[in-house]
């Protein structure tokens, strides 16, 4: 999911001064210890020297990932699925012991049903829709694929479970 900025501005900061601290509290125990004596003063001096030098790497990096892509955002189309899969979880609390007491499919069946029926607003459900009529709720073409995707990926996770379950059993 995306970050807003406020929280990425609060992420830095926090990592920042928590980065400075440790460093900090690193020299004043270690340095002693390497037969290095400084004073406070100069312990704080050279922690703010190495946080400096620690957020131009970091900004530096971040950029050079950013240029080479090495990062990939997600679409809002895909935030979109993955914040729905959450709601999924959440909300109706189809968590991991829900999806794996469907039979295997069931959830891909409903998801394809979704996405074959995207923006119909169809008051019956499809003929191959795996659960009662109650849980058809169509709402429109994007929030319909929304939902097909979400259900797909809950039956490729159940499966991915159940492929590593069985692997277990044969050792």
């Amino acid at each position: 999911m995306k970050q807003s900025r406020a929280m990425s501005m609060l992420e830095s900061i926090l990592n920042i001064a928590i980065g400075f601290g440790v460093s900090l509290g690193a020299q004043i125990l270690i340095l002693p210890l390497l037969g290095v004596q400084i004073s406070l003063q100069q312990n704080f001096q050279f922690a703010l020297i190495m946080t400096v030098i620690s957020v131009v790497r970091s900004y530096g990096l971040r950029r050079l990932f950013e240029a080479l892509h090495i990062r990939r955002p997600l679409s809002a189309f895909k935030q979109a699925v993955i914040a729905e899969r959450f709601r999924q979880v959440e909300v109706e609390g189809f968590d991991v012991a829900h999806d794996d007491r469907n039979p295997r499919g069931q959830m891909a069946t409903a998801g394809a049903c979704f996405a074959l029926e995207a923006g119909m607003m169809s008051a019956a459900p499809p003929a191959p829709w795996p659960w009662t009529d109650d849980w058809w709720k169509p709402a429109g073409f994007r929030r319909d694929l929304v939902r097909a995707a979400a259900l797909i990926i809950a039956e490729g996770e159940k499966f991915d479970r159940d492929r590593g379950r069985h692997r277990e059993r044969e050792r």
